[in-house]
Order: structure tokens, then C-alpha cells, then sequence
């Protein structure tokens, strides 16, 4: 049957998985964006009571302990999705299960004990001061609980419970932010205060959640499961550690060419900008990973699939907008005036965030396809690239080489990653449409970097104005099929009813 003539089929509406997609994503976006609100909150205590300096030490901190997550975990928690996702049988699933968190609860143990031996030798080179040895050795301990989690999240999104997803992650947010609290202003501990945070928080997280997890399963442990996981997923290790180095090498260039805080800097610009990732790709990739597969299964034609990527191209630039527009004026606010550079930081990491997302997209057409190979070429070579220009822009213009750098390095990131998935999976993305609604969105930011306004609330009302124009223009000249105006109009009245 030809695209056409399912289009005609009554039924047969590629909406119907937009719509489940919607709905899981919705669920698991208000719990991402919930945690996220609560961080930033505590925005305002953070720069009054951290130096620029304090935020570039958290920086190197947070890219030391995802480095060490990724290559020691990364091929087991990646690639479990898709051997439960196979499963047959619900004691297969249990099998697979408790295999993944045995295997880690292992993996985090000699973490915890090899990252306590060797913290004094690796703090002078990773935290640029041997005496913050303390501050790694908290880490690596936060990691080996951190790589458990996983698991049951990911179990949470297999069997469809976003609810139960959104609860665990919110909890370990809330939990993490009121020790944060306690730690920097009842017992004055600084940096210090915040990686002990974590460690507890993941700690405690992590002990519930795989607890409960295992005594539902029952302790099984499948050496040939554990080697077949292992296979698929090794390929994933050097993409994955490349992905870290697209998202904060550029902190320890920073840091070797400028200053810690100039580092401090653009962690807290980037932070604006990477809610991007954080506070909506997290929670659609969540969605996304979970139906991807039935999509592509169920749909001959594969119009569904094709349909969400341009839904997700949309939705990425139009977070990277209203990021854009908003962020600058939000820094103004909550951080006083040695913080106020971080506001070049965010319309750049916004959009090279939304590239990522929706590269992303594509990455995931080679799980569906069992081509992961590609990622292993792809993403390393991306990382070398952005290593490469990073350092000679930075070391020429310093914190504006990082801003130029990294929306240069995500564009070439999605041309490559977009040219893998083709030669692996037959999909005809709707190009024009996609570029469309990326124009869109780019203009817009444009314009309102362009004209902040002078004032705070001339500066809000120009920003939303900019901001609102956006769906009201996509809606009115690039969804123009009859399906998507019945599902818009069925929106607007679910909108109106709230």
C-alpha cells in the first residue's frame, strides 16, 4: 500500500501513535520539568553562596562523574531497553532484569572501591588542586549507585508507567535539592555540600528502587544474556563517551585556556541552555524509546515514524526559542552581576541542544534497524572535531570560542548522524516541512537576542510575544494536513476545558 493510499485509510491515521507518544511524553516531561523548576529555584541561593569559581569546580566535578558512568555502565544500561523490549515471555523479562542490576550492582562496587584508591593521584589533573581529592572520591561513590538506577527506570518505561517513573526521579530531585540546602547553609560545606547531596540522594534512590525491583524478579544472573547485552551494547561506549565530550570538554578547555571562572560562566549559560536535553529531550526519549519499536513494527508504510520526527523537530526548536528569549532575562534576575556573561552562553547551547535531540531521533533509527554499529564512527568522530575547534577558537577568543563552537559541532553532529540511519532504515523524512519549522524558530531567537528590551517587563512581554508566534505561525503554515488540523482542533478544545 503506498503512503497515499493510507493516508485515504480510514484508521489508519498516523496520529493515533502521535497521540500515545503525546500523551506518555506529556506524563514524564511535567516530572523532568517539576525536578528542573525545583533546581532552579535554588538558583538564586546557589550564586549568592558559590563563587563563579565554585561553579566551575561542580562543572569538572558533574563531567568526571558522567565520564565514568558512561564507560563503565553505558553498554549494560543502553542496550537493555531493547533485549526487555524482546523479551517473551514475563520470566525472561525478570531473567534480563536481574541480570542488568546484578551485573551493575558489581560494576558499581569496584567504582566505588578503585575511585577511592586512585581520587588523590586524579584530582590534581581532573580538578585542577590535589586537595579536592575528597570531593572525587564522593563521586565515584555517587556513581556506582547512580549507574543502578537505570535499570528500574528503565523498567518503568518498558512496562509503560511513566507515573512510577516520573515519582522515582522526582523524589531523587526533591530529596538531592533539600540536602542541598542543608549542607550549604545550615552546615556551610560549599561544593562539598553538593556532591555529598548527590551521593546520598543516589544512594538512597538507588537502594529502594533495585531493591524493590529484585524482589519482584528474584535473583537470576544469565552469563549468555549478560555476554549478548554486552555485544550489542559495547558499540555504544565510545559514542556515549563522545556525546560527554560534545556536552563538557568544553569545560576543561575553559579551564586550561582561561580561568575557573570563566568555567563557572558558561556552566551556569549552559545550564539554562541544556534544559533543552534535560527538562524535555530526557522525558520524550523516555516516551520515544519505549513505543519507537511498535511504532515501526505496527505501521508497513512507516508514515507514523516519519511523522513524529518532524513533531520532534518542532518541539526541540521551539524549547531552544522560548530558551532563547526567556533564559537572559531569567539570569538577570536570579544572579547577581559577576554572573551576568552567562547570558551569551544560553541562545547557543539552546539550539546546538535541540540539533542533539533531534539527531538523537535519528540515533534511535539505528536500535530499530540493529545498527548500532554506525554510533561507534560517529559520534567519536564528532567528539574530535569539537575537541579540535574547541581549542583553537577558545584559546584565540576564550568563553566566545566555546559560545561559537558548539552549535557548529551539534549541525555537523545531525548531518552525521542523519547520513548513518539512512543508509540503515528506509524512512522519507519530511525535509521541507522540518526545515521550515527550524527557520522559524531561528528567526525568532534572532530577533529577540537582537531586541532584549531595556526594561525587565518590556523585556517579558517582547520575549512572549516572540515566543507565542511560534506555534501560531507552524500551525497556520506548515501543519496544514486534514489530520493534523483534526488533532489540533481536538488540542484547542482540551485547552479550552482546562
Amino acid at each position: 500500500m503506498s503512503e497515499a493510499s493510507a493516508e485515504a485509510t480510514p484508521g489508519r491515521s498516523p496520529l493515533g501513535p502521535l497521540s500515545l507518544l503525546a500523551s506518555r511524553g506529556a506524563i514524564y516531561t511535567a516530572g523532568i520539568v517539576l525536578s528542573r523548576f525545583l533546581s532552579f529555584l535554588l538558583v538564586p541561593l546557589y550564586t549568592r553562596l558559590l563563587t563563579p569559581e565554585d561553579y566551575g569546580v561542580l562543572e569538572l566535578v558533574d563531567t568526571a562523574d558522567n565520564v565514568v558512568v558512561v564507560i563503565f555502565s553505558a553498554a549494560i544500561t543502553d542496550s537493555f531497553l531493547r533485549f526487555f523490549n524482546d523479551a517473551r515471555s514475563e520470566a525472561e523479562r525478570a531473567r534480563t532484569t536481574a541480570t542488568a542490576a546484578l551485573s551493575l550492582v558489581v560494576v558499581g562496587c569496584l567504582i566505588g572501591v578503585g575511585g577511592w584508591a586512585l581520587a588523590p593521584s586524579l584530582a590534581g589533573p581532573v580538578l585542577r588542586d590535589p586537595s579536592r581529592a575528597l570531593l572525587l572520591r564522593w563521586t565515584f561513590a555517587a556513581v556506582g549507585f547512580q549507574s543502578l538506577i537505570e535499570i528500574p527506570l528503565a523498567v518503568y518505561r518498558g512496562e509503560d508507567r511513566p507515573y512510577t517513573y516520573v515519582a522515582a526521579v522526582v523524589g531523587r530531585y526533591a530529596f538531592g535539592l533539600v540536602l542541598n540546602v542543608v549542607f550549604l547553609v545550615v552546615f556551610h560545606l560549599g561544593v562539598r555540600g553538593i556532591v555529598l547531596s548527590s551521593l546520598c540522594s543516589s544512594a538512597l534512590v538507588a537502594t529502594l528502587t533495585v531493591g524493590a525491583l529484585l524482589r519482584r524478579t528474584g535473583l537470576h544472573f544469565d552469563r549468555a544474556l549478560l555476554r549478548r547485552v554486552l555485544r550489542f551494547g559495547w558499540p555504544l561506549i565510545p559514542g556515549a563517551v563522545a556525546m560527554l565530550g560534545l556536552q563538557h570538554s568544553r569545560s576543561y578547555v575553559l579551564a586550561h585556556y582561561t580561568t575557573l571562572s570563566e568555567v563557572g560562566l558558561w556552566s551556569l549559560g549552559a545550564r539554562f541552555g541544556m534544559m533543552v536535553s534535560l527538562a524535555l529531550g530526557q522525558p520524550l526519549r523516555s516516551a520515544w524509546s519505549a513505543q519507537m519499536y511498535k511504532v515501526w513494527d505496527g505501521e508497513p508504510e512507516r508514515r507514523s515514524y516519519r511523522r513524529i520526527g518532524t513533531l520532534f523537530v518542532g518541539v526541540f526548536m521551539f524549547a531552544a526559542l522560548g530558551l532563547s528569549a526567556f533564559s537572559p532575562l531569567a539570569i538577570r534576575v536570579m544572579a547577581d552581576a559577576s554572573y551576568q556573561r552567562a547570558a551569551l552562553v544560553v541562545p547557543a547551547v539552546a539550539f546546538a541542544f535541540a540539533m542533539r535531540e533531534i539527531a538523537d531521533y535519528f540515533r534511535n533509527g539505528l536500535f530499530v534497524a540493529r545498527a548500532t554499529g554506525a554510533i561507534a564512527g560517529v559520534e567519536p568522530a564528532a567528539a574530535v572535531v569539537d575537541l579540535c575547534l574547541g581549542i583553537v577558537l577558545v584559546e584565540r577568543f576564550g568563553l566566545y570560542g566555546a559560545i561559537v563552537t558548539t552549535p557548529v559541532v551539534f549541525f555537523l553532529y545531525l548531518l552525521a548522524m542523519h547520513g548513518a540511519v539512512r543508509r540503515a532504515l528506509p524512512v522519507r523524512y519530511e525535509y521541507g516541512r522540518m526545515i521550515a519549522l527550524s527557520a522559524l524558530a531561528l528567526a525568532g531567537a534572532l530577533l529577540a537576542v537582537l531586541a532584549p528590551g531595556h526594561s525587565l517587563a518590556g523585556g517579558l512581554l517582547r520575549a512572549g510575544a516572540i515566543v507565542l508566534a511560534y506555534p501560531v505561525l507552524a500551525a497556520l503554515l506548515i501543519f496544514r494536513e486534514p489530520d493534523e488540523r483534526a488533532f489540533l482542533a481536538r488540542l484547542r478544545r482540551r485547552v479550552w476545558r482546562w
